[in-house]
């Protein structure tokens, strides 16, 4: 007899239909599961490719949240406002607070000849020097409760006693600590920090190529350039006018001595970094999250940083400084008199006056009424001739800080700035 349908058989159907519709979920759910995990391995890619394009170099003796201030032994009877509150053999101990995270960063400028090739050594005219030394070295103060980005910048001839505890020039820091196994950047952190007495939080550093790199990156820097330009063993030939500097015309810029001395150099240095800076601003990067992380990111593949450096690191220092990124930049040189007593040019350093520098980079200018040694000591500079005991900034503005239209909030000093110091933005 034929077996009677009692309604299994329509059960093992739908029974069978389910477990095929729960394959075929399966599957879905599955080729999705492949897409997330692609794309999150190629996201984890971009992230590890971006990190490992960092350069970074072990330094120690980073950080440190106190800072002391030494004074020179020897020096006027009154050194102005740091002398009411200590006598010239002790030291003062600034609290600095970290709450708001205010940083302190040595920046370096490398002239390794190295990175370049033959024909760009020709064609940028630097030529071959072995070895690498820090031509430019500047410590800059990057503080969310000031209204300014703040810069010292240290000549390169300037002596002071270096980590192996020579005295000499401090741009030969770095062929030091490379040759003793210290560690380059290291050597010249150590010297700028017991010098100075500052802690210093992270160090950067630039090479040729990584400069021409982040020039080019933005387009190019825009310029008034108001009188000609020469200096043939930099390769530097401007006229007058608005121009577009790429990275070759802007290394040239920074780096031309034939048109004055070094003092006029670093001027012309520190306007480059105004006019670069006010360019990106303008641009509305800094004011972009998205923008500004992705220039930070391309800037930082071209330099050497410190290892604590991260990508995550570099991106939550980058937006919790966001906008004080866009303040003002004011920069300010210590000054010092040259010294051509032995073979080699040395700059000896105003030990008074880089005190009381190494403190307003901290602190910012003070009340009008309160006396400073560099407003004390100007009188003294100012019969100096031009380079000796007087600093970039008191020579092209009084330290003060340059608008974009070349005016300084400061009258200006009897003396002509140095060539091209002067920041102009093109109509």
């Amino acid at each position: 007899m034929p077996e009677h349908d009692d309604g299994g058989g329509g059960g093992r159907e739908l029974s069978r239909r389910r477990a095929l519709a729960s394959g075929q979920l399966r599957r879905v759910f599955g080729g999705v599961a492949v897409l997330v995990a692609f794309a999150l391995a190629v996201l984890a890619g971009v992230v590890v490719a971006l990190d490992q394009s960092l350069t970074r170099v072990d330094v120690e003796g980073l950080g440190g949240s106190e800072v002391a201030i030494d004074l020179p032994d020897e020096g006027p009877d009154d050194v102005g406002s740091v002398a009411d509150e200590l006598d010239h053999t002790s030291s003062l101990e600034v609290e600095v607070d970290r709450d708001g995270e205010p940083l302190t960063v040595l920046l370096l400028g490398s002239d390794s000849r190295e990175v370049l090739t033959a024909q760009e050594r020709r064609e940028l005219g630097t030529g071959m020097a072995w070895g690498e030394r820090t031509e430019v070295v500047a410590l800059v103060r990057i503080d969310p409760r000031a209204d300014e980005l703040r810069m010292v910048n240290i000549p390169r001839d300037t002596v002071v006693t270096r980590c192996d505890g020579t005295r000499g020039r401090i741009n030969a820091a770095h062929s030091i600590g490379e040759r003793t196994g210290v560690g380059g950047v290291t050597c010249v952190l150590q010297s700028v920090r017991d010098w100075s007495g500052l802690g210093i939080d992270h160090a950067l550093m630039v090479d040729f190529r990584g400069f021409l790199e982040i020039v080019d990156a933005i387009g190019g820097i825009e310029m008034y350039i108001e009188e000609p330009m020469q200096d043939r063993r930099a390769n530097l030939d401007l006229q007058p006018g608005c121009q577009v500097l790429d990275g070759a015309d802007a290394l040239a810029f920074v780096r031309a001595r034939g048109l004055d001395d070094d003092f006029g150099r670093i001027s012309r240095q520190h306007r480059l970094l105004v006019e670069m800076r006010d360019q990106v601003n303008e641009d509305g990067v800094l004011s972009d999250p998205v923008r500004t992380l992705r220039f930070a990111e391309a800037v930082a593949s071209s330099l050497q940083v410190d290892s604590t450096l991260t990508l995550n690191r570099i991106r939550r220092l980058v937006m919790d400084h966001r906008s004080s990124l866009q303040d003002p930049l004011e920069t300010r040189t210590v000054p010092g008199t040259p010294d051509t007593s032995g073979e080699a040019w040395l700059l000896q350093p105003d030990e008074v006056a880089a005190a009381e520098l190494f403190r307003w980079l901290l602190e910012g200018d003070r009340e009008p009424d309160e006396p400073t040694t560099e407003t004390e000591g100007r009188a003294e500079r100012e019969d100096a001739p031009s380079g000796q005991g007087a600093s970039s900034s008191d020579r092209a503005g009084d330290g003060a800080v340059q608008g974009t239209d070349g005016v300084a909030d400061q009258d200006p000093p009897e003396d002509e700035p140095p060539i091209g110091s002067q920041p102009r933005r093109c109509e």
